[in-house]
């Protein structure tokens, strides 16, 4: 049977006002009603948290940081930061709102430990001018249905992932009681005079290499003649360190440190890792040596006919720009960076420091070093050829030269295909890091 046109419209009418009725009995209220109803459910869930929760934060520029927040009703929050120690130490009380944005959001709105890693001064947080951390301080929530005890939220601005976990009440008494600051004590790693560090968990002895600035903690280990390595980041806890990957070797589960311990007068850490005590030692040489880095770091510049830049000069016993490489001037301009240029000359490296001024980058003087010896058990060994330029008679620039002449030579550490250090090979307590 054929349906008239009239019939067709009385149709369509008719089932438009059947859908209008249905989604009127789905949606019981208004789009603005629901909203407001989940962000009083978010406030109840945020306050109710009677012991608080402890948060997790991983800015765009790397690393990640943990919180302890404890918000109440009247939209105020106390917190504490492993940021640094003084965030780890002091509470920080500020003020949060909820608000419907194009999802329900939390938004700290002063001035907080949060804006630390956000504030786009570098002189604030050690990020870049204008950008910082690449962090948030307003964020929106995400679903995670399947955990109550756990929220999820999303930066506005740039992405920042914040995971939110209800601390326990032995937790919260651990931050207010000053344990987040103490965990600090491992920090104190960076104490150690030699370059290469060890411990032994599980009668396995690893390597360990911990990384400050990017919060990162890697584990070298032989397996037969084989280095394996593990890297993770980590952040500080109420109890120590945390690793954000567990380390999982046989029977050995790593997920980070705890007891963490430090003896002034032997400059070692003692600490618990996967369940059994351990000390952290000093040792003189790699676990294994790759005797073909030395080799690779020369040729690796050599072949593009450019140079190693080292902006600090040696690390030696514990001291940065020991040599004080930073206070070289050449006139009115001032020192930038120190090179090591292999085939500077036809026969000769050059090692210098680079000035900057009024007309750009400069070389005042240089050390003409003659072609290294690579030994077979991996070390460089450099020697002098001879200097140029008005070369001075004493100071940082003579005493670099020095201590690149030691008989005894150096390892090198490939980090990445464009980072290296260099460490002495006579006690390892001297340093040099390369890039390109």
């Amino acid at each position: 049977m054929k349906i008239s046109y009239l019939h067709y419209l009385i149709f369509l009418l008719a089932f438009g006002l059947w859908s209008c009725a249905e989604e009127e009995s789905v949606f019981e209220q208004t789009a603005d009603e629901r909203v407001n109803a989940a962000l009083a459910d978010y406030q109840k869930q945020l306050s109710g948290a009677a012991n608080g929760w402890k948060g997790i934060i991983y800015p765009g520029a790397g690393g990640v940081y943990s919180f302890y927040f404890k918000f109440n009703d009247q939209n105020r929050v106390q917190m504490y930061s492993d940021f640094n120690m003084e965030t780890a130490s002091v509470m920080k009380e500020s003020s949060f709102r909820l608000k419907a944005m194009q999802s329900p959001s939390l938004i700290f709105d002063t001035y907080s430990y949060l804006h630390l890693l956000a504030d786009p001064s570098g002189s604030v947080n050690g990020g870049n001018n204008g950008e910082g951390l690449i962090s948030d301080y307003e964020f929106s929530f995400q679903p995670n249905p399947d955990n109550p005890d756990q929220m999820l939220l999303i930066g506005t601005k740039n992405k920042t992932r914040l995971v939110l976990v209800k601390a326990s009440q032995e937790e919260a008494v651990a931050y207010e009681k000053g344990e987040l600051a103490k965990s600090f004590i491992f920090s104190n790693i960076g104490k150690y005079l030699t370059y290469f560090k060890r411990m032994t968990v599980g009668g396995i002895e690893y390597e360990i290499a911990v990384n400050q600035t990017a919060r990162t903690v890697t584990l070298s280990w032989l397996d037969g003649t084989n280095v394996k390595s593990f890297t993770t980041e980590y952040y500080y806890s109420s109890t120590g360190v945390s690793f954000l990957s567990a380390f999982v070797q046989g029977s050995t589960t790593i997920d980070g440190f705890s007891g963490i311990t430090w003896d002034p007068a032997t400059l070692s850490l003692g600490l618990t890792a996967g369940g059994s005590k351990t000390v952290i030692r000093d040792a003189t040489k790699p676990l294994k040596v790759d005797v073909d880095a030395a080799k690779r770091w020369y040729n690796t510049a050599l072949s593009e006919d450019t140079y190693w830049v080292s902006e600090e000069g040696f690390h030696i016993n514990g001291v940065d720009d020991a040599l004080k490489v930073k206070s070289l001037t050449s006139g009115a301009a001032t020192y930038y960076f120190y090179l090591y240029w292999p085939g500077y000359g036809s026969n000769y490296d050059g090692f210098a420091p680079v000035f900057s001024g009024e007309t750009g980058l400069s070389l005042a003087y240089l050390d003409a070093v003659k072609t290294p010896t690579f030994t077979s058990d991996g070390r460089v060994v450099f020697s002098g050829l001879g200097v140029a330029g008005t070369y001075p008679t004493n100071g940082p620039a003579v005493d670099s030269r020095n201590y690149l002449y030691d008989t005894s030579g150096f390892y090198l550490i490939e980090l990445s295909a464009d980072r290296y250090d260099m460490v002495s090979a006579k006690d390892a307590k001297g340093w040099i890091s390369w890039v390109r």
